[in-house]
């Protein structure tokens, strides 16, 4: 380490959280920052490190971790300066607390008092062209608005474009790769960091985004949302932005009370088959449920939050195309594709069952028996007894997927045809109250 950097101590255990914090008290203050998930660990830190401040997220954690920090600092004559962001019981004469509601850049510049670094001084700290990124907090899920380099043979060359998601899977390609580091271009570092903190969800919130850039820009969300859950679970940070997406497929579908106009679109539309195949989903349940004796808006907004989540295990959008038992043997993916695709139901309600506070207690069932069956193993697996939510979910996601495979072969089925073949498949005990309810649907 450079005698030269000034070292951040960060406490906090939330991944996305630690990506954001981490990367900007990197590129603004040009520390080098270490996290610690516990006290523990912050104190040997403190010890071994020599550090120039210790920030806490006290919001993070269920216990004033701020006064208990500041206890221990109290005790021992530790005079490291404490920043803590969140309520916490410390003196206010020795202790930098903010508020909750603080934007990250007011924290930053009251950081860049105490470190005693100027605007000015830091314009003038010469960096070379081409600036390494901190890739411990790169995370999947980020999308990009510069150019994202890598270096091979001492030459640079582009691996991430503006707009570009970075995804899970290219991270781990990257990381077995021992010369991993990604760069950006020094001046453009403070745009890179900037845009992390700029959330998709002000955007998705704007009610004159138009239904084009609302279904567009609810994909990138949508993808951003899916890599982050995929490789570091459903934090905070990551179920804010899934909230906005989620309040915005209700809008997209509000706004689209007829199918073919969204199907129009969505149809030669670049978006990803994840996307359309959750999007189209929520649109045909959410008109099953209005058509129902118990439907109701907070019936709607359920089946809404299941929709989104319920493929968030497929790491590939040709998974979706893969709707039975048998088309899973006869696919020739790898065993390891196999058994992820055979156990995604599963997979998907145990990360949504591990949300702090979820908003919907029966989502994780039904998220669970969104193929057929109880135990969320296999794809056509169909139990009578599966909840009466998992049963339209059944339907909608059966008329998306033919809607989807008729598409790839350029083909539209019309309603009456799909009716018929979801008549032939669900003609059973307990699915037969939904069957006529499918002859009303008016999109």
């Amino acid at each position: 380490m450079s005698k030269q950097t000034p070292v951040i101590i960060l406490l906090e255990h939330r991944e996305e959280y630690k990506a954001i914090y981490g990367m900007n008290l990197t590129l603004y203050l040009g520390a080098e920052v270490l996290v610690a998930n516990t006290i523990k660990v912050a104190m040997e830190l403190v010890k071994n490190s020599d550090p120039v401040l210790l920030f806490v997220n006290n919001d993070a954690y269920s216990q004033d971790m701020g006064a208990d920090l500041w206890q221990l600092f109290d005790s021992k004559r530790i005079k490291v300066p404490l920043f803590i962001l969140g309520s916490a019981k410390v003196p206010l004469d020795e202790v930098t607390v903010f508020d909750s509601n603080i934007q990250l850049r007011d924290v930053l510049s009251s950081m860049a008092r105490q470190m005693k670094i100027t605007a000015n001084m830091m314009a003038e700290v010469e960096h070379p062209e081409f600036f390494p990124l901190p890739t411990k907090f790169v995370i999947p899920g980020w999308q990009t608005t510069i150019n994202i380099y890598i270096s091979k043979n001492e030459q640079f060359e582009v691996f991430f474009q503006p707009d570009d998601v970075i995804t899970g899977d290219e991270l781990d390609q990257l990381d077995r790769d021992l010369n991993f580091q990604l760069y950006v271009k020094s001046d453009e570092r403070l745009k890179f960091v900037n845009s992390l903190t700029g959330q998709i969800s002000a955007k998705l919130n704007d009610p004159n985004l138009s239904n084009e850039d609302r279904i567009n820009l609810t994909a990138t969300g949508y993808q951003m949302v899916m890599e982050q859950a995929r490789k570091i679970g459903i934090g905070q940070g990551t179920m804010e932005l899934a909230d906005s997406c989620i309040q915005s497929i209700s809008t997209i579908v509000d706004d689209n009370p007829q199918i073919n106009d969204l199907l129009n679109f969505l149809l030669t539309d670049s978006t990803s088959l994840r996307y359309k195949h959750s999007l189209l989903i929520n649109y045909i349940g959410c008109h099953i449920i209005k058509k129902t004796n118990w439907g109701s808006r907070e019936m709607q907004e359920t089946f809404s939050f299941i929709s989104f989540f319920q493929n968030i295990a497929l790491s590939k959008d040709e998974h979706v195309l893969i709707t039975t038992n048998e088309e899973l043997e006869n696919s020739g993916l790898p065993e390891e594709e196999k058994k992820l695709i055979e156990n995604h139901a599963l997979i998907a309600a145990k990360l949504v069952s591990s949300i702090d506070k979820i908003p919907f207690g029966q989502a994780a069932t039904v998220i669970k028996q969104h193929h057929g069956s109880n135990k969320g193993i296999g794809l056509s697996s169909l139990s009578l007894s599966i909840n009466p939510l998992s049963i339209v979910f059944l339907f909608a996601e059966e008329w998306a997927n033919l809607v989807l495979k008729f598409s790839n072969e350029n083909k539209r089925p019309t309603k009456k045809e799909i009716i018929r073949m979801l008549h032939k498949k669900y003609n059973k005990p307990g699915f037969n109250k939904i069957l006529p309810i499918l002859h009303t649907l008016d999109f």
